[in-house]
C-alpha cells in the first residue's frame, strides 16, 4: 500500500480549520450536490428500519450537513464532534437547535460514557482518523448494545472506472479546491482516499473491532459507500 499522508491530530485540525470557510461550497460543487442525497438516504434508512435514536453522535461532523439531516429524526440529543474548532464554529451558525450539542473531540479518545449512544454516524471522516482501529474500538465503547455505526465514505477502489475517478479527484479537484480554498488540503484529500482501505479491508477491520456489517450501499463506482454496522453483543 502507498504511504499514507500525515494524519496526526495537529495536521488534520490545522488543515480543516484552513478550509472551513470554503468547505461546504466546494463539497457540493465537486459532487454536483449528490452528497446531499447520500445523507438524506441515511436518515430514510434509519427511519425505515426503526433504529433506536434517542441519543446520537455525529463524529467528524465538520460543518454539520449530516447533523442537520439527523435532526429530522427528532432525537432527544445529537452530539456533533470534531477536532476542528472552525468547522464547529460554522456549524453553530448553520444548524440551530437546542437538541444539538457541539463537542471538540478526537475519535481516538471520546469524552463520553460507555454505552451512551444509540447511533454513531461518520460522514466522509473515517479515512482522516490517525488510527482507524483505535477509533473504531473507541466508537464501539460508546455505543449501546446493538447500537448502530453508519459510515458514509470514499474507499480505495480498483479498475478502469476508478482510474477515471482518480483523474478527476486527483487532478481536477485539487487544482480547483486548492485555488479556491487557498490551501493545499485538496491534494491531501485525494491521497487520503488513494492510500485508504478498500471496502472489504474496512469491513474486515470493523469485524475485528466488534462490529458486524448489516448492509453496504454502493453509492458511486464502488468508491463512495454507505456502511451500516451493528455493535456485536457476543464478545
Amino acid at each position: 500500500m502507498k504511504e499514507s499522508p500525515d494524519k496526526s491530530k495537529s495536521k488534520i485540525e490545522s488543515m480543516f480549520d484552513d478550509i472551513a470557510p470554503a468547505y461546504d461550497r466546494l463539497n457540493h460543487l465537486f459532487t454536483l450536490n449528490i452528497d446531499i442525497k447520500w445523507r438524506k438516504e441515511i436518515v430514510k434508512y434509519i427511519r425505515k428500519n426503526n433504529y433506536s435514536r434517542e441519543v446520537l453522535l455525529d463524529l467528524a461532523t465538520g460543518t454539520g450537513d449530516l447533523s442537520r439531516e439527523l435532526l429530522s429524526l427528532s432525537p432527544l440529543k445529537i452530539y456533533a464532534a470534531d477536532i476542528s474548532r472552525k468547522m464547529l464554529d460554522i456549524q453553530k451558525i448553520k444548524v440551530n437547535s437546542d437538541r444539538l450539542i457541539l463537542v471538540r473531540a478526537d475519535a481516538q479518545s471520546l469524552p463520553f460514557d460507555d454505552e451512551y449512544f444509540d447511533i454513531v454516524t461518520i460522514g466522509f471522516g473515517v479515512r482522516n482518523f490517525e488510527n482507524t482501529e483505535i477509533s473504531l474500538r473507541e466508537i464501539n465503547r460508546v455505543l449501546k448494545k446493538n447500537g448502530k455505526l453508519i459510515i458514509l465514505e470514499m474507499f480505495r477502489g480498483e479498475g478502469f472506472k476508478t482510474g477515471l475517478f482518480n483523474l478527476y479527484f486527483g487532478k481536477v479537484m485539487p487544482y480547483i479546491g486548492n485555488k479556491i480554498s487557498g490551501s493545499s488540503a485538496y491534494s491531501y484529500l485525494f491521497r487520503s482516499v488513494d492510500t485508504f482501505l478498500n471496502v472489504k479491508e474496512f469491513t474486515d477491520l470493523s469485524s475485528k473491532c466488534n462490529f458486524e456489517t448489516d448492509f453496504l450501499k454502493n453509492n458511486f463506482l464502488g468508491i463512495v459507500n454507505t456502511l451500516y454496522l451493528t455493535k456485536k453483543t457476543d464478545c
